[in-house]
């Protein structure tokens, strides 16, 4: 394994930012199951999601967002907050370099700041490994996105 690289982690602001985000989003999410750029901005929650941008050496080699959302209950005291962890892509030459623990953590760590108490998410079956590593649990089956990519379903408590 390689040495962890210096990663800054921040929102993406610069309009360089975020076409090399929304870029990495495409080419790891949905080119490879065929599917057409702007694909991976079509998710309805993506205006209302809060973006980040892993960075190395000013370089934008992971990508991840998130929504939160709110549990209704019968009762308004027992409502919860919970963020939806979506769509993280890292940059294949940067793989298995802890770039995607890092995003994973900042999205934690920033929900849990927002008063999140749980992280939810459909997790990509090859993914489950390292999400399982990450502290998330599965909690059955997932969407099964362009009709052939499996995921499952998966949770982590924030509190």
């Amino acid at each position: 394994m390689s040495t962890a690289p210096s990663v800054e982690l921040a929102e993406p602001k610069s309009e360089q930012d975020w076409a090399d985000y929304y870029r990495l989003r495409y080419e790891r999410l949905r080119k490879p199951h065929g599917q057409p750029p702007g694909s991976e901005r079509d998710d309805p929650a993506e205006p209302s999601s809060l973006h980040v941008v892993a960075k190395v050496d000013g370089r934008v080699v992971g990508a991840g967002c998130w929504v939160l959302g709110v549990r209704s209950a019968s009762d308004p005291s027992a409502r919860r907050i919970f963020a939806r962890f979506r769509q993280m892509a890292v940059d294949p030459d940067f793989e298995r370099r802890g770039i995607g623990r890092a995003i994973t953590r900042h999205v934690e760590e920033r929900s849990r700041a927002l008063g999140a108490v749980e992280m939810v998410g459909n997790v990509r079956a090859e993914n489950v490994g390292f999400m399982r590593k990450q502290g998330w649990v599965e909690q059955g089956e997932g969407i099964t996105l362009f009709g052939t990519v499996e995921s499952i379903a998966m949770v982590k408590g924030l509190t």
